[in-house]
């Protein structure tokens, strides 16, 4: 069982705690999601298992759930190297969002860094595969039902509020 800290519909923490697959009625928990792109802006992508209780088989960003008494920004580390085998430090994650979904805020995250694919050691119980893709391509993936769409949208504003493109 997985322990996360709840929170009121303001976003404040409560001070409880409860099993991530169970949160009850009127509170949320924390989770985060990262963006990895690399320098020409291709997307680093993994599959999830097809055990996975979300999306089975499907093409989505690294993320998860941040964990009792850990900070997003701890979680989206922890998630990183939990899943690829990769080690960053927080300085490497640039903040771009939080926002709210049904059981949970979502707290979004941006990681620029060249990633050798070869390099990974993915985690077996989770992550099938991984690869990069442009974000074109991943757009296409969500529409044929293979890509998780999930905080996606907040990725893409957060290139066009900041006036930058991304060299597809």
């Amino acid at each position: 069982m997985e322990l996360v800290d709840l929170y009121n519909d303001r976003h404040e923490p409560t001070g409880l705690v409860s099993d991530k697959h169970s949160v009850p009625k009127g509170y949320f928990r924390v989770s985060v999601h990262v963006w990895i792109i690399d320098k020409k802006g291709n997307l680093l992508l993994q599959q999830r298992v097809s055990s996975s209780h979300k999306f089975p088989n499907m093409w989505a960003n690294t993320g998860g759930a941040v964990e009792a008494g850990e900070t997003p920004i701890a979680a989206a580390i922890r998630e990183i190297k939990e899943e690829l085998g990769l080690s960053i430090s927080k300085y490497e994650l640039k903040y771009i969002a939080t926002y709210k979904r049904l059981i949970d805020y979502a707290e979004v995250y941006l990681l620029e860094k060249n990633i050798n694919l070869k390099e990974l050691t993915l985690d077996p119980k989770e992550v099938n595969d991984v690869k990069y893709v442009t974000q074109s391509e991943f757009k296409e993936m969500i529409k044929n039902g293979t890509g998780v769409k999930s905080s996606f949208d907040y990725f893409e504003n957060y290139f066009y509020e900041m006036n930058r493109e991304v060299k597809l």
